[in-house]
């Protein structure tokens, strides 16, 4: 296993899909190298793409400011895209790219070790979990999960960008249920 570096070079240099025609800069990851946890969302956007650096947009500083809010550090998290380019018009990965880019996901877990991932959105989720349930039903839970041999945990939230069309904070919608899966990690974390 190769240096975060060697990887990024890589990344740079893949051509495994069309993805890497209309990118303007790979998005491999940023954070910690002694994080235990892991923040694993779908694919950059168009500031991510635009700074190289993921939940860096709208999204992702919102994310932040619920981190925050629950009282997590986003520097206590690894944080990457299952896909390392920006899909056009912000669309869905399709399967094919994110298989392109497994192994470099793959090799980042390896990297870092984490103990738990959180998964955001249903992409990275149902793929992890290797379900086709929704996040409605999938979060509120840790899972465990096996890779090379080494167990750790899974734990879903909804995208932020759900979130921020859905601002309410009433007991059992959607925000209101991410700050409470927040606090969760923070407990975790704390451990």
């Amino acid at each position: 296993m190769a240096d975060i570096f060697t990887l990024e070079q890589r990344v740079d240099k893949c051509r495994l899909c069309s993805l890497w025609e209309e990118r303007h800069r790979i998005v491999v990851g940023e954070g910690s190298p002694c994080s235990k946890a892991m923040l694993v969302g779908e694919a950059p956007g168009a500031r991510e793409d635009e700074m190289g650096r993921p939940f860096v947009g709208r999204s992702g500083k919102f994310l932040s400011e619920l981190m925050k809010e629950a009282g997590v550090s986003r520097d206590s998290f690894y944080i990457t895209n299952m896909v390392k380019c920006r899909p056009p018009e912000n669309r869905k990965p399709k399967e094919c790219e994110i298989e392109a880019c497994r192994a470099f996901l793959e090799e980042q877990i390896l990297f870092f070790a984490p103990d738990l991932i959180l998964t955001v959105g249903n992409t990275p989720t149902q793929w992890f979990l290797n379900t086709k349930k929704g996040m409605t039903a999938l979060r509120g839970q840790f899972y465990p999960w096996k890779f090379q041999g080494r167990s750790l945990l899974i734990r879903p939230l909804f995208h932020p960008s759900y979130l921020l069309r859905n601002r309410s904070r009433e007991e059992g919608h959607p925000l209101a249920q991410t700050l409470l899966d927040l606090q969760e990690v923070k407990k975790f974390l704390g451990k």
